[in-house]
């Protein structure tokens, strides 16, 4: 058996980026976005978390600090510091560069060993507490008083412009500041303020406590060095285990899918069980589901591609014979033209054209004896194989019967009542037969129900000859048929057909029609049967155009030219 050309269709091969590549740099891109992501959170947080612990520690010294301090004394150090006295001492002490006179005036107010103990007080924060810069300030008159300082020496004590634009936004009027984080430089300062009050409850001053924060931005960035390496490593293992889980359970089945099915449809030859895709995949997900989808399609396109074969070899054997059988129902009709080089008296053609590859019209015409010439054209019922097979049967017997001289009524009655004793299939056939006496042009002729044969008298035009119709042959047995004559003079012409001519379609289902067939017999008046058979044939074809062939058409056409001199003249008025 012949395989079944397969149309070859490839998947693509070349693809400009493969999906594992992009699922796998998917894969990376999410992981490591989401690593920066946690890089940035993380340290963010961290940053924040250490932020506060050092804005709780400011505050609690300030207030711890602000408890330990006696506001009266601390009043009392304000007043003195604020004086108009004490601001030209401390003028003329610090152009002679001489604390000592600072010292006597606090002595002399009873005031020295108070600042001395604050003094002591503030330095023991500073020691133990890490703190860079506490201090005693009081705002008064838009003016700015750095009352103690541990880090100063009594010129120190009071007026202070250098820091005047440092710590006068954030003191307000002395009252509590919330604890504030502020760059100077390089570095990073940690500043809270909290109110002194007296024994009244009145604010006379405040604390300020400054802590470094310098060794916390060593601490941000070790902290941002280990995350980043922590989370780029975590990152990368993660991108190697999810890179290695899709490999396995999604790119890897995939392509093996994507190989043995391009396999598939690239195979050229017929196509077997062991062509079906065969995987060990087991997923349990939609992976699985494509792998038994296309396994299913596999096996139904190798049922069909089977299937197909062997009904495309029955159809080709079925073929083949109905070749055969159209070959030699074609063999069984005269063929050859001119059918009697020899005869000069008559002129013939004929033509089956069948709509299926055999068909149930068929014409035939011999010769009895040397003056007598039997024409014949039928049309059997139904089309097809049956229709050829009951066309030989008719076709055969008819001749039988003709060539024994009997007349077309007779043949045809006793050829009736011979198929309807066997006729199971209750068949039918249309005929005309006629038996021409070509010595004297008398046409004796029978019409079991077929087409009105169409006549032309020499140097005339083709018209329809209205004859006696008969029942149709093999539809009841016992049936009388009768006979017409005619005698047909030098250059007349005989046109005898089926049914298919006229009722040729066109795709708007309109009738070629009878019109139309005696318009193209006429459209050559000269025209010799051969070219009569064409002219009509032609003009079918140009009305049906695309329209599919419903019937068979079937045509004979004949031309009567006697020798003058030898010819026994008759006269007739036309069918009797």
């Amino acid at each position: 058996m012949k395989n079944l050309p397969i149309k070859n269709i490839s998947m693509k091969k070349n693809r400009r980026i493969s999906l594992s590549i992009k699922i796998y740099n998917l894969i990376i891109l999410l992981v490591f976005c989401s690593a920066l992501f946690s890089i940035v959170v993380s340290y963010r947080e961290h940053v924040k978390t250490t932020d506060e612990i050092y804005e709780a520690l400011s505050s609690n010294i300030a207030e711890t600090v602000s408890n330990s301090l006696n506001g009266t004394r601390v009043r009392t150090l304000v007043n003195t510091c604020t004086d108009s006295e004490y601001q030209k001492l401390l003028a003329r002490a610090r152009e002679e560069n001489n604390s000592d006179l600072i010292k006597e005036y606090l002595l002399d107010k009873d005031l020295l060993l108070t600042y001395e103990n604050i003094k002591e007080l503030l330095r023991q924060f500073t020691q133990y507490m890490d703190v860079q810069h506490i201090f005693i300030e009081f705002i008064g008159d838009g003016e700015l008083y750095h009352i103690v300082n541990p880090a100063d020496d009594y010129l120190s004590f009071g007026y202070r412009e250098d820091l005047y634009g440092i710590y006068l936004p954030y003191s307000g009027q002395n009252v509590s500041i919330p604890p504030m984080i502020s760059r100077f430089s390089d570095n990073l300062v940690c500043t809270c303020f909290e109110p002194v009050f007296d024994s009244e409850g009145n604010p006379v001053a405040v604390v300020g406590v400054e802590l470094n924060m310098r060794s916390l931005i060593r601490e941000h960035r070790r902290f941002g060095l280990i995350i980043i390496i922590s989370a780029l490593a975590l990152a990368a293992l993660a991108a190697t285990l999810g890179v290695f889980f899709m490999r396995r359970s999604v790119t890897d089945p995939l392509e093996k899918l994507c190989s043995q099915t391009r396999d598939f449809s690239d195979k050229q030859e017929q196509y077997s069980q062991s062509d079906i895709i065969n995987l060990n995949i087991h997923s349990g997900d939609e992976i699985e589901d494509l792998y038994e989808a296309i396994q299913s399609m596999e096996e139904k396109i190798v049922r069909y591609l089977d299937h197909l074969i062997k009904v495309t070899g029955e159809e080709e054997h079925a073929r083949t014979e109905l070749n055969i059988a159209a070959q030699i129902q074609r063999d069984m009709l005269p063929q050859t033209f001119p059918a009697y080089p020899d005869r000069d008296d008559f002129d013939l053609y004929a033509s089956m054209d069948p709509a299926r590859e055999v068909g149930g019209d068929f014409y035939d015409f011999f010769l009895v004896d040397d003056d007598h010439l039997v024409l014949i054209i039928a049309d059997v019922s139904g089309k097809g194989i049956p229709a050829a097979l009951f066309m030989a049967i008719v076709k055969s017997l008819l001749k039988t019967r003709a060539s024994s001289g009997e007349s077309p009524s007779k043949v045809i009655s006793r050829l009736n009542d011979q198929i309807c004793k066997a006729n199971t299939t209750e068949m039918f056939a249309s005929v005309w037969i006629g038996s021409l006496e070509l010595s004297t042009g008398i046409l004796t002729a029978t019409n079991a129900g077929h087409e009105y044969p169409v006549i032309s008298r020499a140097g005339k035009p083709f018209e329809l000859l209205k004859d006696k119709h008969n029942l149709v042959m093999a539809a009841m047995p016992g049936v009388p048929y009768s006979e017409y004559r005619l005698v047909l003079a030098p250059g007349d012409r005989l046109f005898v057909y089926t049914d298919g001519v006229p009722e040729a379609t066109d795709p708007d289902n309109k009738l070629f029609g009878l019109d139309r067939m005696i318009e193209a017999l006429n459209s050559d008046p000269d025209a010799d049967p051969e070219r009569l058979i064409r002219n009509v044939t032609a003009a079918i074809e140009r009305f049906v155009r695309s329209a599919p062939q419903f019937d068979d058409t079937t045509m004979l056409a004949l031309t009567y030219t006697p020798d003058p001199d030898s010819r026994i003249l008759l006269t007739t008025k036309g069918p009797a």
